[in-house]
């Protein structure tokens, strides 16, 4: 039986190596996903995966004349799933956050399109661990505790991979209430996606000052006093257990505001009265530009979520 593995990053895949799942290496096939398609642009509109590596590559800064590093990342590793029946089995090692959860849809959106014969399409994806009181991913667990939750591993089924295609389609549209109309949808085995998506509309600016969800968790702690920039990534890396983002992205948000809700100063990063007034509902915020998905946000962008109607609107 020849089997497939890909694994959600490289902290899971060094724990992975270390386990006996593997068995015979002749027979059994790894790859390393490494891209992050919540983060940045994305496009449902093209005709060709090429072409989304194409806008994936300029987002990231990879020039023309120096691709290898990429293509060799996450184009030649995405070659392994171009012809599914070479595997018996394929499986996908992605967790409960919005980071693993867009990934996982593309993945299975792509293999969606794909003639599957008798493969089997199976994930192992969980947002907790015995023993883990604070888990935020499979890096964190050992060689032998990954085999346990391969033995735990979820045969996905055709809706599965039909509803994991619709969603990468809404996702990545530059339309955003395409997700908010797919929220009551039947997830099937895809137990974790439904709040995955309300997380990255979550990511729009709220009705009451134009701050998203991160933004606010930021300020939050701000609030306490001023903190150096990484002190500040820091403490929201350790509360987060549901974007999976990493230190960069955090950092970007953080200098995307510097000058608008907080600034640097020798302090640290230190909230500004502007920012107060923003928190205290006596000013409103423009909205940031940044990708959400294939949605490009603008200052005078008309989306917003309203946490009492727990839902995406259009002003």
């Amino acid at each position: 039986m020849k089997v497939l593995h890909i694994l959600n990053g490289d902290a899971t895949a060094e724990a992975f190596a270390e386990s006996n799942i593997l068995g015979n290496a002749d027979q059994t096939d790894r790859m390393v996903w490494r891209e992050a398609m919540s983060e940045g642009p994305v496009s449902a509109d093209v005709q060709s995966v090429h072409e989304l590596w194409r806008i994936r590559r300029a987002w990231h800064n990879v020039t023309d004349d120096a691709p290898s590093e990429y293509d060799q990342r996450v184009v030649q590793a995405f070659e392994k799933l171009a012809v599914p029946t070479d595997y018996d089995e394929i499986y996908l090692w992605f967790e409960h956050d919005l980071f693993c959860q867009i990934n996982l849809v593309f993945l299975l959106a792509q293999l969606a399109q794909q003639p599957l014969g008798t493969t089997k399409i199976k994930q192992v994806s969980v947002d907790s661990f015995p023993g883990e009181p604070f888990f935020k991913g499979m890096g964190q667990l050992n060689g032998a505790q990954l085999a346990t939750l391969f033995l735990q591993a979820d045969a996905l089924t055709r809706h599965d991979l039909e509803v994991a295609g619709a969603v990468w389609n809404a996702y990545a549209s530059p339309e955003p209430l395409a997700i908010q109309q797919l929220l009551e949808t039947d997830f099937g085995r895809l137990r974790f996606l439904r709040n995955a998506l309300i997380l990255h509309l979550q990511r729009f600016p709220f009705t009451e000052n134009n701050l998203n969800l991160i933004e606010h968790m930021l300020t939050a702690t701000l609030m306490e006093g001023p903190m150096p920039e990484a002190s500040l990534i820091g403490r929201f890396l350790q509360q987060d257990r549901d974007y999976g983002i990493t230190d960069l992205s955090v950092g970007e948000t953080i200098r995307q505001l510097n000058g608008k809700l907080w600034e640097y100063t020798e302090a640290g990063v230190s909230l500004t009265e502007a920012g107060a007034d923003v928190i205290a509902g006596r000013r409103v915020l423009n909205p940031v530009e940044r990708w959400l998905g294939g949605y490009y946000q603008t200052p005078d962008s008309p989306y917003r979520w309203d946490r009492e109607l727990e839902k995406l609107i259009e002003l």
